[in-house]
């Protein structure tokens, strides 16, 4: 599959549409980009670029189909234009002072990109025309949130086999610790801390601190580290926008 992209003019401003992230061919980047710009020109989704303003700005699929729904439920776009961005969480100015456990911020768009009404209309056009591909991505992101949910299974069930392993040479002793049990786990698609960190564009440490606080739900496999399932992960961010309104 090649990519997708709408390139007005190379000075100005442009969208294009990866598939494979690095794997893939996206446009020719202008020189002008940075290290972290020319990653986020290559990764999976939607990318928005301004060159007068030197930022890009990367959709997930999911974040992107979203967007597009909301712009044709709301046409106000149509007169005062729009502004995109990444979806981000921002820590105060004073987190550094306080505990970890009361970290404070807000739901912010990273990679600003103000568009008139006529780049907005093209926008919209653009993510219509693309809609199936980016269910499709929207797709392949989720499988891979689900191989590494088969990583962390097979993790398990390497883990129990040890343990059934050594039962043999331990002897039973009262009085000590309890016996290791196998941990029950919900179907359904998972995060690791670090998938989640990327979605919510945020580090590792946050995403800890939100577990910790409660407002984040989480399971905390013995051992083996901690998933999120994406519903919850979901409502998190859905949470978090509705407070930053």
């Amino acid at each position: 599959m090649q990519n997708h992209s709408t390139v007005l003019d190379q000075i100005t401003w442009g969208i294009h549409l990866n598939f494979e992230g690095h794997f893939a061919s996206p446009p020719n980047p202008p020189s002008w980009l940075t290290q972290l710009q020319q990653q986020d020109w290559q990764r999976r989704g939607a990318v928005l670029w301004d060159a007068e303003l030197r930022i890009v700005a990367h959709l997930y699929a999911g974040y992107a189909l979203e967007l597009l729904e909301h712009l044709q439920d709301n046409s106000v776009w149509k007169t005062k234009g729009l502004v995109v961005g990444s979806p981000a969480f921002q820590l105060s100015s004073n987190s550094e002072n306080i505990p970890s456990t009361k970290v404070d911020g807000e739901l912010v768009l990273k990679n600003q990109i103000e568009l008139g009404t006529d780049q907005a209309q093209t926008l919209v056009e653009f993510l219509s025309a693309q809609e199936n591909l980016l269910k499709l991505i929207s797709s392949y992101d989720k499988e891979d949130a689900k191989q590494a949910l088969n990583k962390v299974f097979r993790l398990i069930a390497d883990y129990g086999r040890k343990v059934r392993e050594r039962k043999g040479d331990i002897e039973l002793i009262e009085n000590k610790e309890p016996k290791v049990i196998p941990t029950s786990i919900p179907r359904g698609s998972y995060f690791t801390v670090y998938q989640a960190a990327q979605v919510c564009k945020v580090t590792s440490k946050q995403i800890r601190a939100w577990i910790r606080m409660g407002k984040l739900e989480a399971l905390d496999l013995p051992g083996l580290g901690i998933i999120i399932e994406a519903g919850k992960l979901n409502e998190f961010l859905e949470r978090r926008i509705s407070e930053s309104n």
